[in-house]
């Protein structure tokens, strides 16, 4: 029994050292993480720019992926380790009931890490920017359109209402009684410079940033001091547990054999 002990004994010792080699050997991996907010685009009601979720899909995407890549200086060839480890820890959860997403990846320094994730993120920020700039022109446009129909409408307001003070200030003014046509022009006019300026109420009121705005990171990227990977602590109760089973399974082969023997 007293060698049953020791050798499972010795073989726990060895397991934990074999495992504190494996953790020195290891690279070390450092985990960078951040939160986006999805932007929203200029349309009533409002609507963001995509679901949190198709923007957490796009980070799987291999077009995404290479453009993060060049930006931190990367190859795109898969054989360098740095790209795989990229490829491999880049992720993304979208919030639930928010437009918030959580994105991480990793590398082998932490300012590597931050820097992977800072492109992969501003990557991602100049996809939503192509999907939005068409609806950013086209109110752009329309606010312009809508300040030339705005000076021309005030100022034809401005000239048949002239036209009928003075029609109503000449010396015949007296017998004069402004045409009917007149006035509905004149009214017409009022109307159409009050459409405009209500138009062009709402139109800035979507080009406003509390209702339109771009994606943005929203929480700073974080590094923790200390890699991820690999964790003394996981490899030594790996080692532990691997070398008491190795103990444990020696202990009855060599229980067995000796029966065997006796026999």
């Amino acid at each position: 029994m007293k060698r049953h002990w020791i050798l499972l004994a010795a073989c726990i010792i060895l397991g934990m050292v074999a495992a504190t080699a494996l953790w020195a050997i290891l690279p070390a991996k450092w985990q960078a993480s951040a939160t986006l907010q999805i932007g929203q685009l200029p349309v009533n009601p409002t609507a963001l720019i995509e679901s949190t979720a198709q923007a957490s899909e796009r980070f799987k995407q291999r077009q995404l992926q290479d453009q993060a890549l060049k930006a931190s200086g990367l190859p795109l060839n898969d054989e360098d380790r740095r790209t795989r480890l990229f490829r491999k820890t880049l992720k993304a959860t979208p919030g639930k009931g928010t437009d918030f997403v959580d994105v991480s990846v990793a590398g082998f320094s932490a300012q590597d890490a931050e820097a992977n994730l800072g492109s992969a993120l501003q990557a991602l920020i100049q996809a939503h920017e192509q999907l939005s700039a068409p609806m950013i022109k086209n109110l752009d446009e329309r606010l312009e359109a809508n300040s030339l129909q705005m000076t021309q409408a005030t100022a034809e307001k401005a000239r048949l209402d002239a036209n009928l003070k003075s029609a109503a200030a000449s010396p015949a003014g007296a017998k004069f009684e402004p045409s009917v046509v007149a006035i509905n022009l004149l009214s017409k006019q009022e109307d159409l410079v009050r459409g405009l300026t209500a138009e062009r109420s709402t139109l800035v009121d979507l080009h406003t940033k509390t209702n339109t705005f771009p994606t943005k990171v929203v929480d700073a990227i974080y590094v923790p001091a200390q890699p991820f990977f690999p964790k003394l602590v996981v490899f030594l109760l790996s080692g532990l547990f691997i070398g008491a089973l190795a103990g444990t399974m020696l202990a009855m082969f060599r229980d067995r054999n000796h029966s065997q023997i006796g026999d």
